[in-house]
C-alpha cells in the first residue's frame, strides 16, 4: 500500500472534487458494469443536476459520513455512509455504505478496503451492529471485493421494463 495513502474526512470545499468522483462512479464506472439494455431501468432525467444535488446533500447532511481517500495529495477514492434504525429488527442500528468508488489506477491496493475500514469505525462509534452495502449485479469487481471483506449476499433486487 502506498505510504502517502491517507483518508479523511470531506469538506465542503471538496464539493466540485466529490461531484467528479460521484460522476465516475454513477455515469463512467457503471456504463463498464451495467449491460446497455438495462441503463433505462436506472437512469434519471437531468443526471448532472442530480448527481450535483446528491454531493450537496451529502456534504450537508449532519448524519451522513463522506470520507476521502487521498495518495501523494491527490484524489484515489470516496466512500459515503449513513446509520439508519429500525427499531423492529434484531440488529437495529445498521450502518448503510451508499457510494463506494476507488480510481481505476488504484483498485486493488487496498485503498477500497481501507476506506471500508475506516468509515465502519465510525459506524461502531454511532452504536452500529452491522455494515450493509449494494452494487450493481454486474459489477464483478465490487462483488469480489465485498466478499474478500466478509459481506454475505442476502438480497438480490430484480427489475424489468413494463
Amino acid at each position: 500500500m502506498d505510504p502517502t495513502l491517507r483518508i479523511r474526512d470531506a469538506e465542503s470545499s471538496d464539493r466540485d472534487l466529490l461531484i467528479g468522483l460521484h460522476k465516475s462512479l454513477y455515469q463512467q464506472h457503471r456504463d463498464l458494469v451495467v449491460p446497455e439494455r438495462d441503463l433505462p431501468l436506472i437512469e434519471y432525467r437531468d443526471y448532472e443536476r442530480i448527481l450535483r444535488d446528491d454531493v450537496t446533500a451529502l456534504l450537508a447532511g449532519g448524519s451522513t459520513h463522506v470520507l476521502i481517500a487521498e495518495a501523494r495529495g491527490t484524489a484515489v477514492g470516496y466512500i459515503t455512509g449513513r446509520v439508519t434504525v429500525e427499531p423492529r429488527r434484531l440488529l437495529p442500528r445498521r450502518g448503510i455504505v451508499e457510494d463506494w468508488y476507488v480510481v481505476p489506477e488504484s483498485r486493488g491496493s487496498g485503498v477500497g478496503a481501507l476506506l471500508l475500514h475506516e468509515l465502519e469505525k465510525r459506524f461502531v462509534s454511532a452504536g452500529c451492529q452491522l455494515v450493509e452495502s449494494a452494487t450493481w449485479s454486474g459489477n464483478e469487481g465490487a462483488r469480489r471485493a465485498h466478499d474478500a471483506l466478509g459481506f454475505s449476499e442476502i438480497r438480490v433486487i430484480y427489475r424489468k421494463r413494463l
